[in-house]
């Protein structure tokens, strides 16, 4: 359907109009002969190669497909300011603002912006040229001209060019075509590509109408078949669910079929908007990070960061007990000002008009950011700020000790003191053993299918149920009454919120903390999935480590230091990870590189144990390839009993069996 509207938007904004010819084709406009001509010949075989890498120039299509989704977001925007009402009427008025002022407003968005850096180059211009001047002036000073020798006669200058024209036109030729494809290697080098570039690889890679009929002429023919084996399906499902293995309390109580089928609705329940959540800002991040990487956002990229530290350092040093947590600042000011305004607009907007769509959508794109970065600062300072005793703040200041765990982290679904509480006293406690309440040991995690019988675990831990069970049975009755102080909290505000709208407390307070149920246990499940066989209690193994990772939030991705060494600083991390790598090569520990969480749980949930391989790091350097690959489905086929991993386990919860690292 985008091609269509593409074409819409480029008939609006006057694009050209030829038919596309290939999917990867360039179309080029009535001015390329004229460049060509002015460009000369093209470049000879050597610098071929290197012009090869250039990516395509943008065409009108596709700039108009850039037009398009500007259009799209800023028609959003206008339809925030015309509203909606419950008969639709402004949600019509929206889409007329989305084609009208989308194009219109994006139109003289790029013009003012081309203004801005036309007149911010000229100064640059103007710098340069003076600096220019300023150091011919010096290299006047420094060497003074030679003086001209006497003017020869008009024969001998005849005589001498006739002599070396030749060569000299030959050597011209071949310096002029070497310096061109010096600076076409030299400007594919340095070439990032753009969101224009983005999108055009975007729209080659959508399916034509024969491509799309073929998918589907496939899948009916294979759908027959897919039937037919169906019943034989769900009865292999049945007999793994129902077949005899050890589980520990309180999951031993939970039927498995019971337990599969509440994950897999679970997860059901939130696909949708998480779906919407996933494909708009993580194709929205590329996007801005491809504009971003560009030169002429170089001044940008310097100065706004330093920017931004200037303010938070020193009044980290005037607020915090420890300055270096100083970037810390900037989001919990964006997650505790801005989200809870665009909650309260929503409580507003559903006052007045009901349920929106719309209003959904931006609420959420907006409170997780771009590639749900948002969602993953905020959960990781809630995490930090669990791990920090005494809080981050110090003096007049401490009253913000609880800022993100009580104020900011509840809009993304944390129950307060849940982190403080039941993350330190439990998972830290038994390091994800079978005592742990929401372990995977005891599950084959080869089978994706073991994801679904985590998901009520980790949602009962997440909720605050379970940790609550394992208190009672050890009697921590100080740690059982904060930890009802902040489940009475967040469920009582729950509770006040269903009674005035029971959709808006589904959609706006509870979706978020299933979202966060889904995702942390996603992660959760990931980070201690591997298990050394002859050595189960190795820390070193049982936590993964990520090396240049993508999605490293306050070096989180350094999880063995984490379990190991808690009180480590997270700036200090990664020189903690340096000092014991001697520790970590001798346990061939479980380490990646070069990946994020995501595309390890993609690999996991695949069976992709080859891309798993490839990114996996031997500090060593003797394991091949394939011997990595058994490595890791080794590690993962390990299923701990009721002995738990180390052989110690007795009874649920019990002190012995509590595990302690040092240093």
């Amino acid at each position: 359907w985008l091609k269509p509207l593409a074409l819409l938007v480029e008939a609006i904004r006057g694009g050209d109009s030829a038919p596309r010819a290939e999917p990867c084709a360039t179309t080029m406009s009535s001015s390329a002969p004229r460049a060509r001509a002015r460009a000369g010949p093209p470049p000879t075989n050597e610098s071929a190669a290197p012009a090869a890498k250039a990516m395509p120039s943008p065409t009108g299509k596709e700039r108009a497909m850039v037009g398009l989704f500007a259009s799209l977001a800023i028609g959003g925007v206008a339809m925030i300011a015309i509203g909606g009402a419950q008969d639709h009427a402004g949600l019509s008025m929206g889409a007329v603002a989305l084609f009208i002022l989308g194009p219109v407003a994006y139109g003289g968005l790029v013009f003012s912006i081309k203004q801005i850096f036309a007149f911010f180059s000229r100064v640059k211009e103007a710098q340069d040229m003076s600096e220019a001047a300023a150091d011919g002036d010096d290299d006047q000073a420094k060497f003074p001209a030679r003086p001209k020798s006497p003017p020869a006669s008009s024969s001998a200058l005849a005589e001498a060019a006739a002599t070396k024209a030749a060569p000299a036109a030959s050597a011209s030729a071949g310096g002029a075509a070497k310096n061109a494809g010096a600076s076409v290697a030299k400007k594919d080098d340095d070439y990032e590509p753009t969101a224009y570039d983005l999108v055009a690889e975007m729209w080659a890679s959508v399916p034509s109408v024969s491509q799309v009929k073929q998918g589907f002429e496939a899948f009916t023919t294979k759908a027959p078949a897919a039937m037919r084996d169906l019943p034989a399906s769900f009865g292999n499902l049945w007999t793994w669910l129902t077949r005899a293995r050890w589980k520990p309390f309180p999951w031993v109580h939970l039927p498995d079929p019971i337990a599969f089928a509440w994950g897999v609705l679970e997860v059901l329940l939130i696909a949708p908007l998480l779906g919407i959540e996933i494909m708009v800002t993580v194709p929205a991040m590329e996007l801005l990070k491809a504009e971003w990487r560009q030169k002429r956002f170089s001044y940008f990229r310097e100065r706004i960061p330093e920017l931004v530290r200037s303010v938070s350092r020193p009044l980290a040093k005037l607020t915090m007990r420890d300055p270096r947590n100083h970037s810390y600042l900037p989001w919990m000011a964006l997650g505790g000002i801005m989200t809870p305004i665009l909650f309260f607009w929503a409580l507003n907007r559903h006052a007045q008009y009901g349920l929106e769509f719309t209003t959904l959508v931006i609420y959420h794109l907006i409170r997780v950011g771009p590639r749900l970065q948002l969602f993953a600062h905020i959960h990781t300072l809630t995490h930090k700020e669990g791990h920090a005793h005494r809080g981050f703040f110090q003096g007049p200041f401490r009253f913000l000790n609880c800022l993100t765990e009580w104020w900011v982290g509840p809009f993304y679904g944390v129950v307060p003191w849940n982190y403080y509480i039941a993350h330190m006293k439990i998972h830290h406690r038994w390091h994800n053993d079978v005592d742990d309440v929401h372990t995977n040991l005891d599950l084959e995690r080869t089978n994706p299918l073991s994801f679904f019988l985590y998901v009520p675990r980790f949602t009962l831990y997440w909720t605050g149920l379970s940790p609550l069970a394992l208190f009672i049975k050890r009697g921590e009755w100080a740690l059982i009454s904060k930890l009802l102080y902040g489940m009475v909290s967040y469920y009582g505000v729950a509770a006040l919120l269903f009674w005035w709208s029971p959709t808006f407390c589904l959609v706006y307070w509870l979706f978020p903390h299933m979202e966060a149920c889904v995702l942390l246990c996603a992660i959760s499940y990931l980070w201690h999935a591997f298990v050394e066989e002859s050595d189960p209690g190795n820390q070193y193994v049982n936590s993964v480590t990520i090396l240049d990772g993508h999605d490293n939030v306050w070096n989180e991705d350094f999880h063995v230091v984490h379990h190991h060494a808690p009180n480590t600083h997270w700036t200090d991390a990664p020189a903690h990870f340096e000092a014991n790598k001697d520790k970590y090569a001798s346990v061939t520990a479980t380490i990646f590189r070069n990946t994020e969480e995501g595309k390890l749980l993609q690999w996991l949930f695949e069976r992709n144990w080859d891309s798993m391989a490839e990114h996996f790091v031997d500090l060593n350097g003797k394991l091949t390839h394939e011997e990595k690959r058994a490595l890791i489905v080794r590690r993962l086929s390990v299923v701990c009993g009721a002995s738990g991993r180390d052989g110690k386990r007795k009874e649920w919860a019990a002190t012995s069996s509590i595990r302690e690292f040092e240093e």
